[in-house]
């Protein structure tokens, strides 16, 4: 038998060689070492291509070294990042070392359908074809099924889809499920939650087998934030202290960023410096400068968990993080001027906690604290109303032993860009003794307590300018009858409402406050209809939106020397008493399962005002809160002159006249001058 042709034996030898690189084992490499080795970033898609570098991202080696973790002791994994740090390519990263170390089908799982399409082909089909281990195994071409959405191996295959595209989690089983961004996905998905439909489908694969989700998280009811706080061991990726040596700790901005005013500067100013934030280490307080913090994280950046050890050792999920502040390329003024973006607007806040801080947004209850409301004393006293305020309004709580009311002033201030922000002062505040104590409420007990401070007084602006309450909310939940009749009365009629407070909480869509009609009743054996308005108020909405007032100042401008000041959104009188203070603090916002609920820690009865007379503010008209107070003193001079009786008189003359040509087209059975043509 003639030797083979040298073709034939070159074409041997290159099907040998080509078998035992598929069969040959994968180097025992953790992923962070397969992606210094293998990895290759592709240009136009990171401020550095080419060769992955562990140096530059040493805060995502141990993220990525979870990875093989989770997978070998059979739990799950959840990474919570900030933005423009590298995560989801250390998440491509993980997926072609698992790719290469764990054969079987894999998915791949975006929020929507284009923007699969988008991942596939412009960051998954460079990193498939450089990265060597994975190209060996990869099958091109239309001929062996490779397609964008489906990636085909040798030993199994990669479906790349969108959350309009749920049901293939449902196909087959799926040995590992990576989930990116899954805060959007759970948006997206018709057929309910992925990573229970996820959870089902790795159940049904024989092995070893993984769920990887990771996204900037939103909130801890959802997505990555609720699997991190509930079902992970809490990780975060200490570092050693580069002043004392002796320990470690992670990057926190809410407990150890600082504001130290410089000299001749107020706290409330130094809040608007960026050179006025601090980084101090909390073992030996020490300032953390920008190049001794980067030296820390360059020197290892070890993923910890802050859970007790025996607690960490039941959790089912692997629960990684990174923040902004492990980047080398963020300094803390920078950080720091985007945190003061946020001081007077709440969501801007809570962008910078979901993208800087790679944490959830949580409501701050800053507000329920005694000292955060001491912090708002200004220098008025009780009874005197700012100069910027423009209307009142008052809130009314009542039981068997006291009256409570607070009495508010509302007006627009404008900022130091123009824009028009509510601010609130505390004019006036009452507990009453009702003696004796009663199990009933009579109306008249209401007149002799509130019609004097809230119906006949009028409180002086500076400049000698009066206001009035326009707007009283009384709860009626207690003795609704007795409100009824009080607030029925002709005298009040317009100005004092019923309001009932519903048990909402954080899943509530309510609006802040909902009209109705008060029922009829019988009094006596007769039956009256009030024809009162009566309030459905959304009170955990009006708790949180006071609250949020509570922590939040800013840049205005002065109303009597136009110069920009810096002030709270919410002003105390500097002898607002104790009792206000500790009724004010008495609420705390605790969760409850899958919600959060507002409980009060004691007496809450003028908190209880509080947010009464507030959404009384929030409920009347945008055209009026619209206004600044000298806006609104220079349109009723304007109003009340000889120019303004005329114009006025000339608009009420065009609308009788239009009136008139209504009357008259409708007379004539249509527009006017025509005849109705008849069927």
């Amino acid at each position: 038998m003639s030797a083979a042709c040298p073709a034939t034996r070159s074409a041997t030898s290159w099907g040998a060689t080509a078998l035992a690189d598929v069969l040959r084992p994968p180097e025992d490499l953790s992923p962070s070492e397969f992606a210094a080795k293998h990895r290759r970033l592709k240009q136009g898609t990171t401020f550095r291509p080419g060769l992955w570098s562990n140096e530059v991202f040493p805060y995502l080696v141990s993220v990525m070294d979870a990875v093989q973790e989770a997978i070998r002791t059979g739990k799950n994994l959840v990474l919570m990042k900030s933005g423009q740090g590298g995560g989801s390519e250390a998440m491509i990263n993980a997926l072609l070392w698992l790719k290469t170390h764990y054969p079987g089908p894999l998915l791949y799982l975006i929020s929507k359908d284009e923007l699969a399409k988008e991942f596939s082909r412009d960051r998954f089909e460079h990193a498939n074809e450089t990265c060597e281990p994975v190209a060996k195994k990869s099958l091109r071409g239309y001929g062996s099924g490779d397609s964008l959405h489906q990636r085909r191996y040798t030993d199994g295959k990669l479906t790349i889809c969108g959350g309009r595209s749920i049901l293939n989690l449902q196909s087959e089983p799926r040995r590992i499920v990576m989930i990116d961004e899954v805060d959007s996905l759970m948006d997206e998905c018709p057929d309910g939650d992925p990573l229970l439909i996820a959870e089902i489908r790795v159940d049904a694969f024989p092995g070893e087998t993984l769920i990887v989700a990771f996204a900037h998280p939103t909130t801890d009811t959802r997505g990555a934030g609720k699997l991190f706080y509930e079902k992970s061991d809490q990780r975060r990726g200490h570092v050693w202290c580069p002043l004392c040596k002796v320990e470690r700790f992670w990057l926190s901005w809410d407990s150890h960023v600082k504001v130290e005013p410089h000299e001749g500067q107020t706290k409330a100013e130094a809040e608007r410096d960026p050179t006025a934030y601090v980084y101090r280490t909390p073992c030996c307080g020490g300032e953390l400068t920008d190049a001794l913090r980067w030296s820390a994280v360059g020197r290892g950046c070890e993923q910890v968990s802050t859970l007790a050890p025996e607690v960490a050792a039941r959790k089912r999920w692997i629960g990684v993080h990174f923040s902004q502040l492990n980047m080398s390329n963020k300094t803390l003024s920078f950080l720091a001027e985007k945190w003061i973006e946020g001081l007077d607007d709440p969501s801007a806040r809570r962008v910078w906690v979901n993208k800087r801080g790679g944490d959830v947004y949580r409501t701050k209850t800053e507000g329920s604290t005694a000292e955060a409301w001491a912090e708002l004393r200004q220098d008025y006293g009780r009874g005197e109303v700012p100069a910027w305020a423009s209307f009142m309004t008052a809130g009314v709580d009542a039981n068997k032993r006291h009256l409570h009311y607070a009495l508010w002033a509302w007006g627009l201030r404008v900022g130091e860009h123009g824009r028009r922000w509510l601010h609130g002062a505390l004019v006036d505040w009452a507990e009453l003794a009702r003696m004796p104590p009663s199990d009933t409420l009579d109306p008249a007990d209401l007149a002799a307590a509130l019609d004097d401070p809230l119906l006949l007084s009028t409180y002086a602006r500076p400049d000698g300018s009066l206001l009035r309450p326009r707007a009283v909310y009384l709860d009626s939940g207690w003795q609704p009858r007795a409100v009824y009749e009080f607030c029925r009365a002709l005298e009040r009629a317009g100005r004092f409402v019923p309001v009932k407070g519903g048990n909402d909480d954080s899943r509530s869509s309510r609006p802040l406050c909902r009209w109705g009609k008060v029922p009829p009743y019988v009094v006596d054996g007769a039956k009256i209809d009030p024809k009162t308005p009566l309030g459905s108020l959304n009170v955990y909405a009006g708790k949180e939106q006071l609250f949020a007032l509570v922590g939040a100042s800013g840049r205005y401008v002065d109303e009597r020397t136009g110069e920009l000041v810096t002030s709270p959104r919410l002003w105390l009188p500097h002898d607002v008493d104790e009792r206000f203070l500790k009724h004010a603090s008495s609420e705390a916002l605790v969760k409850q399962g899958k919600k959060s609920v507002w409980i009060a820690k004691g007496a809450n009865h003028l908190s209880d005002c509080n947010v009464y007379a507030f959404t009384a503010a929030m409920n009347l008209s945008i055209l009026t809160r619209g206004k600044t107070a000298m806006e609104s003193k220079l349109e009723h001079q304007r109003k009340t002159s000889p120019q303004g009786r005329r114009e006025a008189a000339q608009a009420a003359e065009r609308s009788r006249r239009q009136g008139y040509k209504r009357a008259a087209g409708r007379r004539s059975g249509g527009r006017q001058g025509k005849t109705r043509r008849r069927y």
